[in-house]
């Protein structure tokens, strides 16, 4: 078995993380990359030896060869430049579009504590979606896994209703569908799901 070319830093609680699990396997390159989970609850982020790999204390981060990326969005539009063949669905070829569709993505692990800016980017998206079948293209990209990967956690406590969101829930439901989705996006959701009923027991 060869050794893996790439390494990534992860874990499956941070939305940025997850987004870029479901590049590595919609491109169809994560059997070539080494997972190393960061548990960010047991702030092993913190770590003397993580620190060495970025001292920004965040994941995910990708290290190939002599590059070591720390931010999600980089990392994404590096792995469709790098891996993506010519016309890959997922590539966002356009650096304009690149820049005006960086819609949002974070670091939410608590939900709760965001609700009130993500709901207004939730309206800004719902203005986007009408305009675009999808969040940077008429086609599924990499922007779509960034988006999913933070409304999926805000969905615990915010659910995305069609009353409200009609073209955001439908984008919703069809990025759900995929199969990626489940493989890369629920273990971590419900770790949230299950933190956050825990501090509501706790209250």
């Amino acid at each position: 078995m060869s050794t893996p070319e790439m390494t990534l830093y992860y874990d499956e609680v941070s939305p940025p993380a997850r987004s870029i699990l479901m590049a590595l396997s919609a491109l169809g390159v994560k059997d070539r990359a080494k997972l190393v989970h960061i548990d960010l609850f047991n702030a092993e982020h913190f770590s003397q030896d993580f620190l060495k790999v970025n001292p920004l204390h965040t994941v995910p981060v990708l290290q190939h060869g002599d590059l070591t990326l720390t931010d999600s969005h980089a990392i994404l539009m590096y792995l469709c430049d790098t891996f993506a063949t010519a016309g890959h669905d997922l590539a966002i070829p356009d650096t304009l579009t690149r820049a005006k569709r960086k819609v949002f993505s974070g670091e939410i692990t608590e939900p709760s504590e965001h609700l009130y800016p993500i709901e207004e980017t939730i309206d800004a998206l719902e203005l986007y979606l009408k305009e675009s079948k999808y969040s940077a293209l008429d086609r599924l990209s990499v922007a779509d896994f960034s988006i999913m990967a933070t409304l999926a956690s805000v969905n615990i406590v915010l659910p995305i209703t069609a009353d409200r969101w009609p073209r955001v829930a439908e984008w919703f439901d069809e990025i759900q569908a995929l199969p990626w989705y489940d493989e890369q996006q629920r273990a971590g959701v419900e770790k949230i799901g299950e933190m956050f009923r825990e501090q509501l027991n706790n209250v």
